[in-house]
């Protein structure tokens, strides 16, 4: 609750899916303004607990899209769906930071709960201040510019505090367990059966499969950092 109103976890998924209809120019204001909020998940996740996000940026950048792509192709599909949607995004960012950035599976999900947090406490800052979430929700103009700020702030607030030596220099790698590397090969294994089985039950394949094929990807990186050396 925020200024005195109750804002549903849903409403946020739901100001990413306002662009209905309007062809290419939907097709590309979603995926920009989407793409905006998604670096400044990642942004904040990684800045305020002192790892660089530019050496991650383009490895963020492929994961967001997949997502946004899948989001804006079955959109409606995913409204049903929302209470797996926001899930899944979780779990894809805490394999993110675990398998690409390489942070210790504990770390992981604490940084991803700061990151998400943050968003969405400067997302229901700027709704609550400059509008209202029924005025968002009927308004793709003002829906987008609440995307834009806080696509825009999230991601300065993490690299100002990364760039003035501030954040939380917590050292991870005494939280690794020996058996983290096998948990996720199982975390991905057993995600994607699940995923395949609710496409196939549901008949939703358009609606997940963009979070499969992250699945997969992250699968292929995983299998290739565990050859590598720390």
């Amino acid at each position: 609750m925020i200024g005195g109103k109750t804002i549903d976890s849903r409403d946020y998924y739901k100001l990413a899916l306002l662009c209905r209809d309007g062809g290419i120019l939907s097709f590309f204001s979603f995926m920009f303004f989407s793409t905006l909020e998604g670096l400044a998940i990642y942004a904040m996740a990684l800045y305020i607990f002192r790892y660089d996000f530019r050496r991650f940026i383009w490895h963020s950048l492929v994961i967001i899209e997949l997502i946004n792509l899948q989001n804006f192709l079955t959109r409606e599909e995913i409204a049903s769906l929302s209470y797996i949607a926001p899930i899944v995004n979780l779990i894809i960012t805490v394999l993110f930071l675990k398998i690409i950035a390489r942070i210790p599976l504990i770390g992981a999900l604490i940084m991803t709960a700061v990151g998400y947090a943050g968003f969405i406490l400067i997302q229901a800052t700027l709704i609550n201040s400059l509008f209202s979430m029924q005025i968002i929700q009927t308004n793709p103009s003002k829906a987008h510019l609440v995307q834009l700020l806080t696509g825009v702030i999230g991601t300065f607030v993490g690299w100002f505090i990364y760039k003035q030596g501030y954040g939380y220099t917590k050292d991870f790698e005494k939280l690794r367990f020996e058996w983290e590397h096998m948990l996720v090969f199982v975390m991905i294994i057993a995600f994607m059966v699940f995923l395949g089985v609710m496409m196939y039950f549901l008949n939703v394949v358009g609606s997940l499969i963009g979070f499969f094929v992250s699945l997969v990807i992250l699968l292929l990186y995983a299998l290739r950092k565990e050859r590598e050396p720390d």
